[in-house]
Order: C-alpha cells, then sequence, then structure tokens
C-alpha cells in the first residue's frame, strides 16, 4: 500500500504499518534482496515531503537577523534558532514589520547596524543560499534547533531521501567487517533508482558513502556538520570540482555555532528527520545517535531498515532496541553465511625461505616496526582510499600488515615527518627486536590499537649505519639548541617523567627514503606474527627477502 507524498497523521501512520513481513538473517540472499527492494519500491510512493524552501523576501528576513545576531554577540546554538523560530513565527510581511521586530527584541541595533545586515543577507541571497523549514509538526521539546535550515546547490526534493546511520567507529576499520559488508550489499544489490541519498562527511561511515554515491551517479544533498559556506573547502577532498555544485544543507550558515561534537549530534538530528527510509548499520544502545533516532520515530515513524548481526555486540546493541521500541516500522536484514567477504590475495602465493626466530641473531639488527594508518596512504588521494576501503580491496584496513605490504610493493621505506622536530623526513628503527616489544609498545585509545605492533622489516645493524643511521638524541628543548643543523633530524624530546620520555624506544634514525634494493639481500628480512599473516603477504607480493614468523 503507497503513501501519497504530503501525507501526514492517521493515513500515513496506517500505510507504513501495512509493510513487507519481517524476515531474519537465516533467509536466502536472494529473498533478502526481494524484501528490502521491494520496501525501497513502496518508498517510492510513500515519502512525505518534510521540509520546504522559504520565498527570497523570508529568506532574506532570516538571513538578516542571522547576521544582526551574529555581530550583536548573540549566543550561538539553540539559542539563536529559537530566536529565529520566533521570527518565523511572528507573521512578519514587510520590511516594515522586520524594523519593528528588531527594535522589540534587539534595543541595541541602530539603524546603521541593520542596513550593514540587510546588505549582507542581499549578498547571501545572490550567492544561492536559500532557507528552509520545517514542514513536519514537531512534538518535543527539540522543535527551535533548528529552526531553519542553510542550503546552497540544486536540492531535488521530488523523490524520497533515505540516510545511514552508524554509531562512532576507530580509525583503522578492517575491509571485513561486519557492518561494511552489509553497506556493500545494501548499495550494490539493491535498486536505488529514484530514491536519493540523504549523507553527510566528517566521519567514516558517511565519507565512505559519498565517495560511493558520487561514483555510482545517485542523488544525493548532504547535510554538514559544519557552516554551509565552509562546505567547498571542506568536501573538495572527497568530490574534486564536484563539490562546487554539491546540494547542502546545514543549522549553520557562515561560522560554527557549537562545539564539533555537539555539531555531529545536531547533525544526526537533521539527517534523521530528512530522511524517509533509516539504513541502520550499528547503532549503540544509550547513545547520543540511538536516542535521537527513537526521539524522531515517537515523533514521525519512518520505515527503518535495520542490520541484524549474526553475533549481537555492545556496538549493535541499539540496533535490537530500536526494533523492540518500533516494531511496526522495522525490517530486519541479516548476510547469509554464504556471502563473500572482501577480496583477498591478488596473486598466487610465491615461494620463499622461511626464518626460525632461534636461527635469528636478534641483537645484530635493528627493527623498522610497521602501523596502521588510518586513513590514506601517503600520496593516496582520499577518494581512492574510501573506494577502495568500500570495495574491499585487500589492502584497504591500511593495517600494520597492510603496510609492510605496501613497503613490499614499492621496494621503498618511505620517511616522514610526523612526530619529529623540524622538516626533515625520518624513518625510524629500534633496537629492540619484536620479543622485547611489551617494553616499548603502548595502547593508544584513539586508535583503539598498540602503537607498535609486531610487524616489520629487520636490517643488519652494520648496513644500516653505512647507510646513515644514527641513533635519537633524547633530550631537553636546551639539547636541541646545542645540536648542529645536520643533526636535528635525530633529537627526540625527552622529559624526566615517564609519560613524556621515548628512551625506552631506543631508536635509531635514517635521514630521507630508503630503497630496499640498497640493502644487501643477506642482510635483511621481513617479521610477521602468525603463519596466516605470512600467506597473506605471500598472496600479495614477493618479498624477495627471507620471512620471519614469531609465532611459528
Amino acid at each position: 500500500m503507497l503513501i501519497r507524498a504530503g501525507w501526514t497523521g492517521k493515513n500515513r501512520m496506517a500505510a507504513l504499518e501495512r509493510k513487507a513481513p519481517l524476515w531474519t538473517k537465516t533467509g536466502s540472499l536472494m529473498q533478502i534482496e526481494s524484501n528490502l527492494n521491494a520496501i525501497l519500491k513502496s518508498a517510492l510512493g510513500s515519502y512525505c515531503r518534510r521540509f520546504v524552501q522559504l520565498d527570497d523576501l523570508n529568506a532574506h528576513f532570516v538571513l538578516s537577523v542571522n547576521a544582526l545576531m551574529k555581530r550583536s554577540g548573540e549566543p550561538f546554538g539553540a539559542e539563536r534558532h529559537r530566536r529565529l523560530d520566533g521570527l518565523l513565527g511572528s507573521g512578519i510581511r514587510t520590511e516594515a514589520d522586520l524594523r519593528s521586530w528588531v527594535r522589540e527584541f534587539f534595543p541595541g541595533g541602530d539603524a546603521r547596524l541593520c542596513g550593514i545586515c540587510r546588505k549582507q543577507a542581499d549578498r547571501f541571497v545572490k550567492a544561492g543560499i536559500k532557507i528552509f523549514v520545517w514542514k513536519e509538526p514537531f512534538q518535543s521539546v527539540s522543535r527551535p534547533c533548528p529552526a531553519v535550515l542553510f542550503g546552497k546547490g540544486p536540492i531535488d526534493f521530488n523523490r524520497p531521501l533515505f540516510a545511514v546511520f552508524n554509531s562512532r567507529k576507530p580509525r583503522l576499520i578492517s575491509p571485513d567487517s561486519d557492518w561494511l559488508r552489509a553497506l556493500r550489499f545494501f548499495f550494490l544489490n539493491l535498486d536505488l533508482r529514484g530514491i536519493a541519498l540523504a549523507g553527510s562527511t566528517g566521519t567514516l561511515t558517511h565519507d565512505l558513502v559519498g565517495a560511493h554515491a558520487v561514483r555510482s551517479g545517485l542523488a544525493r544533498v548532504l547535510a554538514l556538520p559544519f557552516p554551509v559556506l565552509q562546505a567547498e573547502g571542506e568536501l573538495f577532498k572527497i568530490y574534486g570540482e564536484a563539490a562546487n555544485e554539491m546540494p547542502v544543507l546545514s543549522c549553520m550558515l557562515d561560522s560554527f555555532c557549537r562545539p564539533r561534537p555537539q555539531a555531529l549530534v545536531c547533525r544526526d538530528r537533521i539527517l534523521g528527520r530528512l530522511a524517509d527510509i533509516h539504513l541502520i548499520l550499528e547503532v549503540r544502545s544509550r547513545g547520543n545517535l540511538s536516542a535521537a533516532l527513537e526521539e524522531i520515530q515517537e515523533e514521525s515513524p519512518r520505515h527503518q531498515l535495520i542490520y541484524e548481526p549474526a553475533e549481537a555486540t555492545m556496538a549493535s546493541a541499539g540496533n535490537k532496541g530500536l526494533f523492540e521500541k518500533f516494531p511496526k516500522f522495522a525490517h530486519t536484514f541479516g548476510l547469509p553465511k554464504s556471502m563473500g567477504s572482501a577480496v583477498k590475495g591478488r596473486c598466487k602465493p610465491v615461494k620463499t625461505s622461511i626464518l626460525r626466530s632461534d636461527d635469528i641473531a636478534w641483537d645484530d639488527y635493528l627493527f623498522h616496526y610497521t602501523r596502521g594508518c588510518a586513513g590514506p596512504w601517503p600520496g593516496e588521494a582520499c577518494r581512492d582510499y574510501l573506494l577502495g576501503l568500500f570495495d574491499g580491496c585487500p589492502l584497504s584496513g591500511h593495517s600494520a600488515l597492510d603496510t609492510l605490504i605496501r613497503i613490499m610493493r614499492e621496494k621503498l621505506i618511505r620517511a616522514g615527518s610526523r612526530m619529529v622536530r623540524g622538516s626533515t623526513g625520518v624513518i625510524s628503527w629500534s633496537s629492540h627486536p619484536p620479543r622485547e616489544l611489551f617494553l616499548m609498545r603502548k595502547w593508544n585509545r584513539a586508535l583503539v590499537r598498540w602503537t607498535v605492533e609486531p610487524y616489520g622489516i629487520a636490517v643488519r645493524r652494520d648496513i644500516l649505519r653505512s647507510l646513515g643511521a644514527k641513533p635519537a638524541v633524547y633530550g631537553s628543548d636546551r639539547a636541541y639548541s646545542r645540536l648542529a643543523e645536520a643533526e636535528k633530524y635525530r633529537f627526540q624530546l625527552s622529559r624526566s617523567s615517564s609519560a613524556s620520555s621515548w628512551r625506552h624506544e631506543r631508536e635509531w634514525r635514517v635521514s630521507g627514503d630508503l630503497a630496499l634494493g640498497a640493502i644487501r639481500s643477506d642482510g635483511r628480512f621481513v617479521f610477521v606474527r602468525a603463519m596466516e599473516e605470512k600467506e597473506k603477504l605471500l598472496g600479495n607480493v614477493n618479498p624477495d627477502m627471507p620471512v620471519a614468523v614469531l609465532d611459528a
């Protein structure tokens, strides 16, 4: 049963309830595709236009008052939107009405200041800034924020919108993550013609979806967690020149009105209210996102396609909560076990000599430990990184092992200047062998991983010395000033407190990139933790050097 655009109240509620039956994760791939496509097809006629564009005159009023509040030092955030909400409900129809309203609510706003703000509003209108207001009535105290949405670009409201919701994830993601497999399935197996994406940017899930939407030509509008007038620069890394014409919406126009964490929460609330269909990947229970989605369902229910993972986890506990609280509008789906994972190795495993740990004179070597790379590789375009991860390319997770494989492919260890004083790029080595890894590694809470992992390249110490390797110089700022200019790349700030001391790493440094071909073949080897990781290494690259498996 289809719902006509614009329907609200009991008629729309009843039609939404007459949905396709629920199914479970035990269904076949064909059944899951069929049921999801049926829901998407019904949405083509069941969407409700939830917000409308103001005419130029009323947009000019809003822009003028917004500029006046900014220049007058009025509070940002919810308070500013409450004031705009009052403006919209005041019945203003003429410039004279506006001047009377301003005199009442801005006693200190003189004629000159008001004139400046009106001229600024003129410039915004001519630059294509549009103002939208919610059509759907709000029933909660959150209504005044945002009272309006600032927009730019060719926004098409003549098709239903869907949005993807996923709680915040670690910066390093495996291409085999369950939620990522569910996202691939949704986009690659379902018929999305006639449906548009209500997307965003600034978090990995939204950037993944956005990059694929551009590649596939999917219609979209982006709800931004930053001001509309900053959109072009922020979006360029993903959309390139297309960022100039990208249709965008935000509760902020030309400056931030709230801290970033709050802006992300507001963004999710906007997306939830814009979209006619919610795709729920993994939502944590009792978090900001689950609270926003529950509030929206209570105010105005809509279709929710809820991923049901094979195993329940804390990361997806909110999925179950949404289903149990709003079962009439929930459509759960899972992925059959027969569905393949991400793409594996691209080449037939090569044969190479395997070193036994007991046969290695570990003290004769220095060790370059590889780390995971959260985001694009050095020199890799952000969009290429996102599409590789979306497609499940074998090294797209950018793990420490993936980093090692990339080095082997390029036959080059790249120097970096991050965490190094000065602009000279260096390659870090340690005299700690892998069996002493516990002496130097720490848990990085932000990245949810260890700072050092048991993957890397070992090179004989005497060979590295001949190539310019020298021990790091630990000390204070005074010690740095005493170093010769040519030796300053070796400096590492180290204070007496244990939290600020890096001496335990026993670091050596080489200035600049290092080609592996410059190292004698009998003076180097590569090491990984386990046998299955050795298989992945040899299935993706010929390392052209022996491999040591630490746990063998």
